[in-house]
């Protein structure tokens, strides 16, 4: 065989194997941030057999303790149908199309605890699994939050700027305060609202009612030390905000 045909056989041998794979071309839920009793939409694209995982769990630094049983709501197709969940299990829902959307939510009740939901995207074709997961976090009705960017050089300046993430915090929360954690006097903008917060600050309510996302700024004169020695300069700079539930 001429090696222009043992290319054109490994070629081909290759796209059937490829072929055989699932494959995930979309997976999206927006928001990842919500309140307890907000939905999300899933949407998603694949090759093979679908099914939608999720799993609760405790936030971080709200405790060990077992997560109440809770019954999610998932709507499609102008259709409603409850899935209970009961506390350390993972529900699966299976999917029908390869390709379509589906909105998934908490019957309301009394828990307004903080928790993380893991929703996992996985697909099956040929005995294959290939998966994909994506984080939400469930928020009260008011809770902490950190915002940090990493640091450049601008002249004798340290800047710190970046868009904190749409999908990520969607349109469910605003801010109440605003506090400087760290150890520089900060000039921070946001929604055209420029404060300067020193160290250690009470928290300012400079920003009440902005939204969590979209573009911030944060900037700050290097010290002597740090013009001297680049090493001193930190690579972040943040804030810690307090946000409310819209």
């Amino acid at each position: 065989m001429r090696s222009s045909g043992i290319f054109t056989y490994l070629y081909l041998s290759l796209l059937l194997l490829i072929s055989c794979h699932p494959r995930i071309y979309e997976f999206n839920v927006d928001p990842r941030s919500i309140g307890p009793n907000d939905s999300v939409r899933v949407n998603w694209k694949v090759k093979g057999t679908a099914a939608l995982q999720i799993h609760n769990y405790n936030y971080p630094g709200s405790g060990n303790g077992k997560l109440p049983d809770q019954t999610l709501l998932v709507s499609q197709h102008g259709s409603t149908i409850p899935f209970p969940l009961p506390a350390d299990s993972t529900l699966q829902i299976p999917l029908a199309a390869s390709e379509d959307f589906l909105t998934l939510r908490k019957k309301p009740d009394s828990n307004a605890g903080d928790m993380l939901r893991y929703i996992t995207l996985v697909v099956t074709r040929n005995g294959k699994d290939s998966s994909r997961v994506v984080q939400v976090e469930i928020r009260g009705d008011s809770a902490s939050d950190e915002i940090g960017f990493r640091v450049v050089i601008r002249g004798d300046s340290l800047v710190a700027a970046g868009m904190n993430n749409p999908v990520r915090w969607g349109d469910n929360f605003y801010i109440l305060s605003v506090v400087n954690p760290g150890n520089h006097t900060l000039n921070i903008t946001h929604s055209g609202i420029t404060r300067q917060l020193p160290p250690g600050s009470q928290p300012d309510a400079s920003f009440k009612g902005t939204p969590v996302k979209g573009d911030w700024s944060f900037t700050t004169p290097m010290t002597t030390e740090e013009r001297n020695d680049h090493r001193l300069i930190p690579n972040f700079l943040k804030i810690v905000i307090t946000i409310k539930h819209r």
